[in-house]
């Protein structure tokens, strides 16, 4: 005998008991009481629904502060703790905890609403009517009830009961049809053919379980039944409360967090350099699917900016290390942890697509498997002109992540000047003459500039087109640097050049980037 019988045979009983007690109850009291009976149940029903999500303070004032104590004390460690790392997590658990106690309220309000509304229904119709006798008296005399009353009161009984089932059924009915929908949707693209009954692994284990246990209880047509009608929707309303621009719900959320689960699986076993077309569409899909939620920005943007946080000063967070990307992106990359570090969940879902709309636009331009090599990534910037003006617009289309428009241009100048052989006397002294002839004239120092660059690596084999978009930055910082200086001399140009290699810059006095003396630099190197 299989659950769904097993399951079957009790909703049976279940029935017949209920069934059997309020169809006598409906014959003997009649078709009026039995309505009586069945306005009480449905409007009990209604009352307990609506009023019980409004009650969750209930579990986060009193109730939450238990159960942590409860864990505590039966040994199952202290969550709060070991969840410290998110402090927005921890801030957050009182929230789940009333949402997933609201339905036991239902039937806690249900029962009380129901003995209140049954107490004021016996002063609105009596059983007894007041008459006269011989000797004019008054009396009461019991109402007749007529045989058509006593047989509706006996159907509309057997329907009471039938309510009543369903209605103490509905917190259980409504988190196991949960637990089967978040169920379905995370193995609804994963190939369960292999899987095995003596299989050890979570996934084996949780989709057997569900297939033998869970499932076969849903189909049990009473159950299927009053779900599909008022039952899911009331359960989903029990389970859903305002959470702030949006509304939490309960099952919405347990969905978009199993579609991001799967998701960002797929996306983490990519590495950078081999991003390509199809792992920036299954971004694409995680921002949307991120976007249909009210909590999940807030959990990832809390998670995410811990993380940055915890990258940016070398340390890892729940054993997940920073990203190598390389030395010449490592810049780059410090300036994005900084900004992702005070990200929130207003702000995530707009940089996320401004970020993934940044990797649409790199792995277009054949950016991906070059960025650890000076001289290919400036081969890539040669054959897209327009890469970086695109980059900064998309870029400083958010004001969030504004600050990284000036990093991607300081990156192209790292990737040209790390190409460059500072050592060599002759490109050095091309370099100084160029920059004293031209420093006040921009325009032609990006000629100047572009001519002696593309001339030193065609010499030195150097397979990289430098475009005129990426000179033009170099000489905007240039006469930045120079510009009214009598005369630059060649180990000016030479620091010049070394500091923007390693990635070392500050801000002058109106905001712009230009050539520092950061941490990393040290006696020209």
């Amino acid at each position: 005998m299989n659950v769904g019988q097993i399951v079957s045979i009790v909703i049976t009983v279940l029935l017949v008991i209920l069934g059997l007690y309020f169809a006598q109850r409906g014959a003997r009291r009649g078709i009026i009481k039995a309505a009586m009976t069945t306005g009480n149940l449905v409007l009990s029903a209604f009352l307990a629904c609506f009023l019980s999500r409004d009650f969750t303070t209930i579990a986060r004032d009193y109730i939450y502060p238990l159960a942590m104590l409860i864990l505590r004390l039966v040994g199952l460690g202290d969550v709060e703790r070991e969840l410290a790392e998110v402090e927005g997590l921890v801030a957050l658990l009182p929230l789940f905890l009333g949402v997933l106690i609201t339905p036991f309220l239902f039937l806690l309000f249900f029962t009380i609403f129901r003995a209140i509304i049954g107490f004021i229904l016996t002063f609105v119709y009596r059983p007894k009517k007041k008459a006269v006798d011989e000797d004019g008296n008054k009396i009461k005399v019991k109402r007749h009830i007529p045989l058509w009353s006593r047989i509706c009161g006996g159907v509309l009984g057997v329907l009471n009961g039938a309510l009543l089932l369903a209605i103490l059924l509905l917190p259980l009915n409504g988190y196991v049809n949960l637990a089967v929908n978040v169920s379905d949707e995370y193995f609804s693209e994963i190939d369960t053919s292999a899987y095995s009954r003596e299989g050890s692994s979570a996934g084996e284990i949780i989709y057997f379980a569900m297939s033998d246990y869970v499932k076969p209880a849903t189909g049990n047509w009473f159950l299927k039944a009053t779900y599909g009608t008022l039952g899911r929707p009331m359960f989903n309303h029990m389970t859903e409360t305002a959470y702030g621009k949006g509304e939490f719900g309960l099952e919405s959320e347990a969905i978009v967090g199993i579609k991001l689960l799967r998701s960002s699986g797929k996306f983490l076993s990519t590495e950078v350099s081999h991003m390509d077309e199809k792992s920036v569409a299954g971004l694409h899909g995680i921002v949307e699917t991120l976007g249909e939620s009210a909590l999940m920005p807030e959990l990832a943007a809390t998670f995410i900016s811990e993380m940055c946080d915890n990258w940016a000063y070398g340390r890892d967070m729940f054993g997940i290390n920073r990203p190598d990307v390389g030395e010449l992106l490592n810049p780059t990359l410090d300036v994005l942890l900084e900004i992702l570090a005070t990200v929130d969940g207003e702000t995530l879902v707009a940089d996320l697509e401004t970020l993934v709309d940044m990797l649409d636009l790199l792995v277009e331009s054949g950016f991906f498997g070059s960025h650890k090599e000076s001289e290919q990534m400036v081969d890539v910037l040669g054959k897209n002109p327009d890469l970086i003006k695109e980059l900064v617009a998309i870029f400083e289309s958010n004001e969030h992540l504004a600050p990284m428009a000036a990093e991607i241009r300081m990156l192209c100048i790292r990737a040209v000047t790390q190409s460059l052989d500072m050592g060599n006397v002759e490109l050095t002294g091309e370099l100084t003459d160029a920059i004293n002839a031209y420093k006040d004239q921009p325009d032609m120092l990006t000629q100047e500039l572009t001519e002696v660059v593309q001339d030193f690596m065609s010499e030195q084999g150097i397979q990289a087109d430098v475009g005129t978009e990426v000179i033009d930055e170099v000489a905007s910082a240039i006469s930045q640097e120079f510009a009214g200086k009598d005369y630059v001399t060649e180990q000016e140009v030479i620091d010049f050049v070394l500091r923007y290699a390693q990635g070392n810059f500050s801000e002058d006095d109106i905001g712009n980037v230009v050539p520092g003396y950061g941490d990393n630099w040290e006696n020209g190197k």
